[in-house]
């Protein structure tokens, strides 16, 4: 089943806006890679990997499925990568 709503946590826009991310990228960056994501030893249940519009590598956790919801994933915090 596809993802199809995000939900956002405060940690998480607070995350992108000090990063010079977009929440578009994340969740296309999320929406894309889901079937490749990678279990996180975290606070998230997974890591994927993007890119923004322009270019720039960027990685995001979250949880999927989110309160039971199979549609739904909760962002957590992504950050840029080198």
């Amino acid at each position: 089943m596809a993802i199809e709503n995000f939900e956002w946590t405060t940690h998480a826009l607070l995350r992108l806006g000090q990063r010079h991310l977009t929440r578009s990228d994340v969740e296309r960056a999320i929406r894309l890679a889901h079937d490749e994501r990678r279990p996180n030893e975290g606070a998230a249940d997974w890591l994927i990997e993007g890119a923004t519009a322009l270019g720039v590598p960027f990685e995001a956790i979250y949880d999927h499925p989110s309160h039971g919801d199979e549609t739904t994933a909760r962002v957590i915090s992504a950050w840029r990568v080198s």
